[in-house]
């Protein structure tokens, strides 16, 4: 039964706000420490969730929050038109943690996807006013603006709005074949966009020879990369992006979600020569790369930066899969396992929206998305007493689970 506190919250949650979300899990966190988050009524859960990966640094890390509190005492924005040291230092980490190049910072991954796709046109369009088209991928998810919604490969994200904006090309993900044939066909192809692992479509991973393909044609054909890394970087994957796993490096990579740990931040990065196709005028942000952003940013890929704090992640992923795989010997209920560093999807045998109620029941913060895809995405520095508690819990759930849905089937 649900505490007055949170039915309260409930009713003005549905009175004062658009129900876009639907409704609500019920729960409301009030404060959180380290990988446990406390709600309404002061309980306490473990979060393998982070927020959709955001909170990536757990919560109320000492580090983090002194160099907010530090920031917020000084000074919190003045806007784009004056020089920013907090944007130079989170850009210049940017490149060292990634590849030279410029950075343009921005407020979400929707807006980065945004200014991809008009830097991509942009270049092509200088080259040709017919190569503006761009390839993006089935199962792909770039964000809901008009554009980024535009190049998601996914019908149900396009619905009831339309029509989208032209000059997308989708090709199926994973397929050499199907990529060959769409860059055979088009010949004024500006860009390809692409996720390496895509998350809101199901935590699915890009194989290596596809993404050699896709590069090696780019390269050939004068077209533009995009790796979409806004759920998988910034050590997501153990490694600080997931493209460093396939010994590449894209044109243009976008960002959010854990680079600010919390705090609203998206970022652009891309190869130097492209910068001359955004001069003044052409693209801008009022709140985009304020200083609270960008000390924010900055603080984060510090932290990341730091070779104990990947070898973290690295452990905590091999302990995951680990007790995930022991599980699966057990159950058939798991279907399969995917996923790269703590970027985890467990593909379960019905739709996941219910089991994921149940964990919240249990304390235990998860996420299902792609109807039967369980997202197992804790802080990247969480705490291994918290994971092994965690990984209890979600044990236990699955194996009840497992145990019904196979007695309903006999």
């Amino acid at each position: 039964m649900n505490s007055s506190k949170l039915n309260k919250l409930i009713n003005e949650d549905k009175e004062y706000l658009f129900q876009n979300y639907g409704d609500r899990l019920p729960a409301a966190f009030i404060r959180g420490d380290g990988s446990y988050l406390y709600d309404q009524d002061n309980k306490r859960y473990i979060d393998l969730f982070s927020g959709i990966a955001v909170s990536s640094l757990g919560h109320a890390n000492k580090a983090f929050l002194k160099a907010l509190h530090g920031q917020v005492d000084r000074i919190i924005h003045t806007s784009n038109w004056f020089l920013n040291p907090e944007q130079i230092e989170a850009a210049k980490l940017v490149s060292e943690t990634s590849f030279p190049g410029k950075t343009l910072f921005v407020n979400s991954g929707t807006e980065a996807n945004e200014a991809a796709i008009k830097l991509a046109r942009r270049f092509g369009l200088s080259v040709s006013p017919k190569k503006y088209k761009i390839v993006t991928f089935t199962g792909s998810f770039h964000g809901r603006t008009f554009g980024a919604m535009s190049a998601t490969a996914q019908e149900k994200i396009h619905k009831g709005f339309g029509p989208i904006v032209p000059g997308f090309i989708y090709c199926e993900y994973n397929n050499r074949k199907a990529f060959k044939k769409v860059m055979k066909k088009h010949k004024h192809i500006a860009a390809v966009m692409l996720e390496l692992i895509q998350g809101e479509g199901g935590i699915n991973v890009a194989d290596q020879d596809f993404v050699r393909d896709i590069f090696e044609q780019c390269n050939q054909n004068g077209v533009l990369t995009i790796v979409d890394e806004v759920q998988t970087g910034i050590a997501r994957t153990g490694r600080a992006y997931v493209h460093q796993h396939y010994g590449i490096t894209p044109d243009i990579l976008t960002l959010a979600k854990g680079l600010g740990a919390g705090v609203a931040v998206g970022a652009l990065h891309a190869k130097s020569f492209l910068s001359e196709h955004f001069p003044r005028g052409v693209h801008g942000t009022t709140f985009g790369g304020n200083h609270l952003a960008c000390a924010a940013a900055a603080a984060v890929l510090k932290e990341i930066k730091k070779k104990p704090f990947l070898t973290g992640v690295i452990n905590s992923s091999e302990y995951i899969n680990s007790r995930l795989k022991k599980i699966k010997q057990r159950t058939s209920y798991i279907r399969g396992i995917r996923g790269m560093g703590l970027l985890i999807g467990v593909e379960i045998a019905e739709p996941g929206a219910q089991f994921v109620r149940e964990a919240l029941e249990e304390k235990l913060v998860i996420n299902c998305t792609a109807d039967n895809i369980i997202r197992i995405m804790p802080p990247l520095n969480i705490e291994m007493k918290a994971l092994e508690e965690g990984m209890d819990i979600f044990e236990r759930l699955i194996l009840a689970r497992g145990e019904k849905y196979e007695n309903t089937r006999n």
